[in-house]
């Protein structure tokens, strides 16, 4: 008896082990839960197609320009004169883009129409230019009502020289470039600043000096 007693003392403990290493090495179906590779394949299925997804970049947080209409702005300088011995005519459409609050930049075209009427030692002269020319431009709000403006342009020049004693007309163009700086008033869209044309060429079709100017953008 107590042969036997000591015989199963000795083979239980190696028995049990073994039953359990058995059952965890039992086949089971690759779709049954307790298959510990299923889960496995399916973790690495999803990093697997998340790797292969295109990363989309958010265009409400991506940096840079971004185009808005509602910020175009729209103006035009135009002026007209007549006399008998002065005549001039200019027509100018801009436009522009708010690009914050305190800044405004855009480009216009410009035509410009001159006739003066000059007089010198019994003789008469008279004078006709035509232009046309293209701008850059910019207005800078240091305050509310306050702007800071510039404009580099470049114009074509055609003119005619009459002697109206002889009727000899010389004809002569060429490019005239032209930089305009000045400050002043905002008010609303509107603007009244004293210019003054750093430039200075002969032809310029600005006055020499300081001048008054006047725009609108809508």
């Amino acid at each position: 008896m107590r042969k036997i007693c000591l015989f199963l003392l000795i083979i239980l403990p190696v028995m049990m082990p073994a039953q359990v290493i058995t059952y965890d090495t039992i086949r089971v179906s690759p779709d049954d839960e307790r298959n510990i590779y299923k889960t496995q394949r399916q973790q690495q299925t999803a990093q697997s197609s998340i790797a292969r997804q295109p990363v989309l970049l958010d265009r409400e947080s991506a940096p840079g320009f971004r185009f808005d209409k509602s910020k175009l702005r729209y103006g035009a300088n135009i002026g007209l004169s007549f006399s008998r011995n002065y005549s001039a005519f200019n027509f100018g459409p801009q436009v522009g883009y708010q690009l914050s609050s305190r800044f405004m930049a855009g480009v216009g075209i410009k035509y410009y129409y001159n006739k003066v009427r000059a007089f010198q030692f019994n003789e008469e002269y008279l004078y006709k230019n035509n232009l046309l020319g293209a701008n850059l431009f910019g207005y800078f709000y240091p305050a509310r009502f306050l702007a800071l403006f510039v404009q580099p342009e470049i114009n074509r020049l055609w003119a005619n020289l009459t002697d109206e004693m002889t009727g000899e007309v010389t004809k002569s163009s060429g490019f005239v470039p032209s930089l305009l700086v000045g400050g002043g008033l905002r008010l609303g869209h509107s603007h009244i600043t004293l210019n003054y044309d750093l430039a200075q060429h002969t032809n310029s079709p600005y006055p020499r000096g300081w001048f008054l100017g006047f725009s609108t953008f809508f």
